[in-house]
């Protein structure tokens, strides 16, 4: 049986502080803070709440959602404007900027492709083969419902039909759709005939075959 695999929560980004060493060695004009949220520039690199950011991006891009890139990108802008303003150190200030900018251009390719990959609402993308919609696990769904035909499992299945629909007649012209065009399909057909099942009817298993009368 395909399990539903388990929600992610967005990590804490705050359990890796700076040592005091570090926390002596950093000039002031690095630090700066929006929103509640800390950043600084040590030993070339880019902190955030303490940890290293560019590890903080590496482990939760795919996974984190789009609101919350778009909320950390405009906050990293606003670092780079207020670092150029008072950090004085041309070098330094050089190599920063340039760290910003990839963090910048990773950050908002992810938020591209997450826009790529939603239609009228609907969000979709593929893990592992299997199709993922509004973070709902398509395969997993259609077989715990075969396996236990309930009106409850018929009407979820419904809703993810329609979802479904939603996709394949809002697709033109979008190339993230037809990596999943087959997919989509394929599972339409399924629930469909999932679908024409009556759960109220439980097939009984065939006759016993007829004993020749003794002779």
């Amino acid at each position: 049986m395909t399990e539903i695999r388990n929600v992610r929560i967005p990590p804490r980004i705050d359990q890796l502080p700076l040592s005091e060493q570090e926390t002596r060695e950093a000039p002031k004009g690095w630090q700066f803070e929006v929103e509640g949220q800390k950043f600084d520039f040590l030993k070339g690199k880019l902190q955030y709440n303490g940890q290293d950011l560019a590890q903080h991006i590496s482990e939760n891009l795919t996974h984190l959602g789009a609101n919350y890139w778009t909320g950390l990108s405009k906050r990293l802008a606003l670092y780079r404007d207020y670092a150029t303003l008072n950090v004085d150190d041309p070098e330094a200030l050089g190599k920063f900027i340039a760290l910003i900018h990839a963090f910048l251009t990773k950050i908002y390719g992810r938020i591209k492709k997450k826009f790529d990959e939603t239609i009228d609402g609907v969000a979709f993308h593929l893990e592992d083969g299997q199709l993922l919609i509004n973070g709902v696990n398509v395969h997993a769904c259609l077989k715990m419902a075969q396996k236990r035909r309930t009106k409850k499992g018929r009407i979820f299945l419904k809703g993810l039909r329609g979802r479904l629909a939603v996709l394949q007649s809002n697709r033109s012209g979008n190339p993230s759709y037809e990596k999943i065009r087959e997919t989509v399909e394929a599972l339409a057909t399924a629930i469909d005939s999932e679908l024409r099942m009556n759960p109220d009817v439980i097939p009984l298993p065939p006759p016993a075959p007829l004993l020749d009368p003794p002779a």
